[in-house]
């Protein structure tokens, strides 16, 4: 169980915390990333086969924005990247559902800002992980120029105890 109440932690639904800060798309991290999940698309790596496909300059693959989570790109006394103290075990984090909605692909020279929204909390009785608490965020990226590009939507979960391999109940 988090640290805190699902009271303390439904009372912060609705809030806003600026999470991501100049996250600049980079022409050499879009080229690393591309080749890092194994997407031999030339529009990641050269401008005109990207302006060929109909792009307005060289895009970010899709999952690129998941990169924002590494603390280089959090403000000073941010330490999670959801921008939020839950009271959540990170052992017992799990990473649930990840949706992305474009206005339009991100592209090399483009410098982001994303605020995280708490969007829900809820508590349901697991199976074997005994009382899961749920946090519902979504992020909005806007460029540097005000522009919203994306939203990502992203649900943590923490499990109420730990999970055995062997199917027992996992209590420490």
């Amino acid at each position: 169980m988090p640290t805190k109440s699902l009271d303390e932690i439904q009372a912060l639904v609705g809030e806003t915390r600026t999470t991501v800060e100049d996250f600049e798309i980079e022409r050499g991290k879009v080229a690393e990333f591309a080749r890092a999940i194994r997407d031999p698309a030339d529009i990641y790596l050269d401008e005109d086969a990207a302006r060929e496909a109909g792009y307005d300059g060289i895009p970010a693959p899709p999952t690129f924005e998941r990169t924002t989570e590494f603390p280089r790109y959090r403000p000073e006394g941010v330490d999670d990247h959801t921008g939020f103290d839950l009271g959540f075990d990170p052992r017992r984090i799990i990473h649930g559902e990840q949706a992305f909605e474009f206005e339009r692909p991100l592209y090399v020279g483009d410098v982001l800002t994303g605020r995280t929204t708490l969007e829900n909390a809820y508590e349901r009785e697991g199976q074997r992980g005994g009382t899961i608490t749920f946090a519902e965020f979504r992020t909005d990226y806007e460029t540097q120029d005000g522009e919203h590009v994306l939203t990502a939507r992203a649900t943590s979960l923490e499990t109420g105890r730990a999970i055995a391999d062997d199917g027992g109940d996992g209590d420490e």
